[in-house]
């Protein structure tokens, strides 16, 4: 079992379904889907996949082609024109709810908005989100940073921004990558759990999970902690996607919880069915063009319940995130 014997398997099957059907806009669309995976761990630094792929068929070669005789360009790869090592941060830490509220108050006064027309989407995917009575909410950050700032600007009540991300984990464990592990029930399940619906892939994933977290009690003991305190008898934990790893892993403690991602990679999309906004997981990465989201703030700490963060000290990051919150407020009524 593992992320590269399912991708292998998935591609596959994938590149025979397209090449052997006749051209159309749903093939092409597929083809470009199934490219842009692995374009988008290419400019994450993971090349394993894409090797392996044109090794054991050309794979990408393949993929490739098949756009270019159906004169069809991949989708783009979205550059950022920072990236965090770019950036500093300063050393004080300020706790994260605290910290939102005061970037937000600056956003209120700022003059500028900004033009970035996934903005609009964003908020299109927190009214399908809702909001309903005992139900609380967590936004995983830092993807949902803007969809939480949409939702307190609104005066909705048990919300909660949490900064749960691998350095989270890794600061809990003093391991690397511990996410991976959790990931890897999702890919046991798809690819050996004969899964045809949500229910069958929770049945398997979550006692997968929790087997996984015994290894890991401090991520355990913390996040049951967390998890407690929230008193709502339903949870929805919010995310932009893809795998659904951190959800799925709340979801393994607490009976509560239920999902909500923007999107997920095709080969989940009909598992996860009714919990993904949209199908176009093409635009994924559009969540992390976004300052706000995914410079302003770093995780620095996770101490007595709360999460802590260093601010980005980047006027022109700090410009254009101000510039984003400043759009989604203007919006609140």
């Amino acid at each position: 079992m593992s992320f590269i014997s399912f991708n292998l398997d998935f591609y596959k099957t994938e590149l025979q379904k397209v090449e052997t059907a006749a051209a159309s806009g749903e093939t092409i669309y597929r083809a470009k889907q199934l490219l842009k995976m692995l374009d988008d761990l290419i400019d994450e630094g993971y090349t394993e996949l894409n090797e392996k792929l044109e090794e054991a068929y050309q794979g990408v070669s393949r993929l490739r082609t098949y756009l270019k005789d159906n004169h069809a360009k991949p989708f783009p790869i979205y550059s950022k024109p920072l990236v965090e090592t770019d950036v500093a941060y300063g050393q004080e830490a300020f706790e994260l709810i605290e910290a939102i509220k005061e970037l937000t108050a600056k956003a209120e006064k700022s003059t500028d908005v900004s033009d970035d027309a996934f903005l609009t989407e964003l908020m299109r995917f927190c009214e399908w989100v809702g909001y309903e009575e005992n139900t609380a909410y967590i936004f995983l950050l830092r993807d949902t940073l803007l969809p939480y700032i949409y939702y307190q600007s609104k005066n909705r009540k048990s919300i909660y921004p949490w900064l749960l991300g691998r350095k989270t984990l890794t600061m809990l464990t003093g391991v690397e990558n511990v996410d991976d592990a959790v990931r890897a029930s999702i890919i046991k399940a798809l690819e050996f759990g004969k899964c045809r619906n949500y229910e069958d892939f929770c049945s398997v994933v979550l006692p997968d999970i929790r087997a996984t977290l015994k290894q890991y009690p401090a991520i355990e003991n913390c996040l049951t902690a967390l998890l407690e305190k929230i008193e709502e008898k339903r949870i929805i934990v919010v995310e932009s996607g893809c795998s659904g790893t951190f959800p799925m892993l709340l979801m393994s403690l607490d009976d509560r919880i239920d999902v909500r991602m923007y999107t997920t990679y095709p080969y989940l999309l009909e598992i996860y069915g009714n919990k993904i906004y949209s199908p176009k997981y093409e635009e994924n990465r559009l969540f992390e063009t976004l300052y706000s989201q995914d410079l302003y703030f770093q995780f620095s700490d996770l101490k007595d319940g709360k999460f802590f963060i260093r601010k980005c000290e980047n006027k022109e990051v700090e410009k254009n995130a101000l510039s984003e919150i400043k759009t989604i407020l203007d919006q609140r009524n």
